[in-house]
């Protein structure tokens, strides 16, 4: 299977569909070669799943929205090829570094397979996965479809919201479920209700509506997928298309110009593309996270590694499974492009403190950025601190061999330097009239050609004060004797003027090397605000969609006299919009005291 085109610059297309999920001894199984086409997608997708009965022209309808007829397999044997779940990508013209990523299902009541279950996790994965669901129907919107649909009822036992569930978990699903798209093929019926006509969305609607009586089984479960449709799927809409050509003709559909189909056909076969490619529907995860095709791997991963292990499927672990698998990663690519960068300061005559540091400062900063940009919210600081001291660590084990091979160099260059006056010392030489002046003149002399030897060594100024602080007692004792100095010569040495040059260089120095690492982690952490408030925004924009679809919903509940869904309804928009409240009210600094303690210096840095 090859992928043509370059992902980065939004020209991926997949010249045939793969299998991504099958069913294989009663679980289901990932293709590989599947996972590794998506690894390697970088950018948001638009995940369109399509579900109906077997044999009702789903493969057929996703060859149309992916442009290209040569793609699911489609022709009119009794047989359906479509098993498990299949996949198709191909990047968006009309959006830029957007991927659409379609998924055609297995259909409903195959004769050959007659597994419910294996029906019920098809379906239950492509809810989990997609951002627009699509149920392909035939015909109209009758009994035998919405009954095919029934399983969307049965989801909130096949989910778990969160570890420890609550009352409240079913008011979250509409945080995590797609939009909804129903499609009617071959439809011969007039779109007329009541004697007017009406739009496909209308139509819709109106199935949609509850019966005023719940009195028997049947009318409850009427109700209750109507209810479950209209509360959890935060949008909704209906496409309706009459049959292509004559039913002769459909055996070579797939080989058909649009000039040869009924152009009322085509209008809406048009007016769905266009939906698609379109609608601003990125799948997220819960809390407003966009999917990438890396992460949407992960997703697929941790959500069939459930069903196999007869685990339910849990939203909220399996989001924290993907913040951590993403995180590392992301520590793990920008730790290499710091590191690949340090490898250049192996060779020794690399080995220079400033410019070390300088780089350090440059690297670390660059580090968080790539991180940042692959990560997804860090709220314990984890991978922050980790990603943090593993940088630190190398910068000082690499500031150590700087220092270890300037300190020796240094030693050399002193000791040659001083030799004379180290001999002249012991044997007393200086310990006679004009000796002190004598020894600050040669003192002087040394100093200035170590130093000239020593200006790029980041050990120079220590070793050349050790020194000096190292010889003073003896230094002061032929100062002492020298009775022939003057009083002015006596209140200030060449020794005590180096000393305190030396001293004053290496404290500006420090000072200079602290606004540089001062200024790093005002960098990173207006990085990690960046990032926090990213975070913040994607949360509130998810809470704001449920919040206006809920209450969109009350005032239909209260158009159609249902008090009582409208009220249930009214509890959920007020769930949710406390939720939202306590989002709007997050505070970066109340993040950075509470998340972690690694974070306190950079508090004090910030203020």
């Amino acid at each position: 299977m090859s992928v043509t085109g370059d992902t980065t610059a939004n020209k991926l297309k997949m010249e045939k569909p793969l299998v991504l999920v099958y069913n294989k001894d009663g679980k289901l199984q990932l293709n590989p070669e599947a996972l590794k086409v998506l690894q390697s997608i970088e950018d948001p997708m638009v995940v369109v799943a399509v579900v109906g009965a077997v044999r009702t022209g789903k493969s057929y309808l996703m060859n149309c929205l992916m442009e290209d007829k040569n793609g699911f397999s489609v022709d009119s044997a009794l047989q359906s090829h479509t098993k498990g779940i299949w996949m198709w990508c191909r990047s968006l013209p009309q959006r830029p570094n957007e991927v659409l990523l379609l998924l055609d299902t297995e259909g409903l009541r195959d004769p050959e397979k007659g597994d419910t279950d294996n029906d019920h996790s098809i379906y239950l994965l492509a809810i989990l996965l997609s951002s627009i669901f699509i149920y392909n129907g035939k015909n109209q919107i009758d009994q035998q479809s919405l009954q095919d649909l029934h399983f969307v009822t049965e989801l909130s036992k096949r989910i778990l919201m969160k570890t420890q569930p609550d009352a409240c978990d079913s008011w979250d699903l509409v945080r995590v479920f797609p939009d909804f798209v129903w499609v009617i093929r071959d439809l011969t019926l007039d779109m007329n209700i009541d004697g007017n006509n009406v739009t496909p969305n209308e139509y819709l609607e109106q199935i949609l509506k509850l019966k005023d009586s719940e009195i028997s089984e049947q009318d409850k479960k009427y109700n209750e997928l109507r209810r479950c449709i209209r509360n959890n799927f935060p949008s909704r809409c209906c496409f309706a298309f009459p049959p292509p050509t004559h039913w002769k003709k459909l055996k070579h559909l797939q080989e058909l110009e649009d000039k040869d189909l009924d152009e009322d056909f085509v209008k809406e076969q048009q007016q769905l593309i266009s939906y698609i490619h379109t609608h601003r529907k990125v799948k997220r995860v819960l809390g407003g996270q966009l999917v990438t095709g890396r992460r949407f791997v992960e997703l697929t991963k941790t959500y069939v590694n459930m069903m196999a292990d007869g685990v339910l499927p849990c939203v909220e672990s399996c989001v924290a499974k993907l913040v951590e698998v993403e995180n590392q990663a992301a520590v793990d690519e920008a730790l290499k492009f710091y590191d690949d960068e340090m490898k250049k300061f192996s060779e020794p005559r690399c080995l220079t403190m400033s410019k070390l540091t300088e780089n350090h400062n440059a690297w670390s900063i660059e580090a968080f950025n790539i991180f940042h940009k692959r990560s997804m919210n860090d709220n314990s600081g984890k991978y922050i601190k980790q990603l943090e001291e593993t940088m630190n660590s190398t910068y000082k084990s690499l500031s150590a061999k700087i220092k270890e091979k300037s300190e020796e160099q240094c030693k050399v260059h002193l000791a040659k330097e001083m030799s004379s006056i180290k001999e002249n010392l012991a044997s007393g030489h200086y310990q006679s009239p004009g000796g002190f002046q004598k020894l600050n003149a040669e003192l002087e002399k040394a100093i200035k050609h170590y130093e000239e030897k020593t200006k790029n060594e980041t050990e120079g100024s220590a070793v050349l004060t050790h020194f000096l602080e190292e010889e003073k007692p003896r230094l002061d004792q032929v100062q002492e004797m020298d009775s022939r100095l003057t009083e002015e010569q006596m209140r200030v040495s060449a020794l005590e003027e180096e000393l305190s040059r030396v001293k004053s260089e290496m404290e500006k120095m420090e000072q200079e090397r602290k606004a540089a690492e001062k200024h790093r982690k005002e960098e990173i952490v207006e990085q990690i605000r960046k990032k926090f408030e990213e975070g913040k925004e994607c949360r509130m924009e998810e809470l704001k969609e449920a919040m206006e679809h809920t209450r969109s919903e009350i005032q239909k509940y209260k158009a159609e006299g249902r008090m009582e869904d409208a009220e249930r309804a009214q509890q959920m928009y007020d769930y949710l919009m406390k939720k939202y409240e306590v989002t709007s009210k997050w505070s970066f600094m109340k993040f950075l005291r509470e998340s972690a303690a690694e974070f306190r210096l950079w508090m004090e840095i910030t203020g």
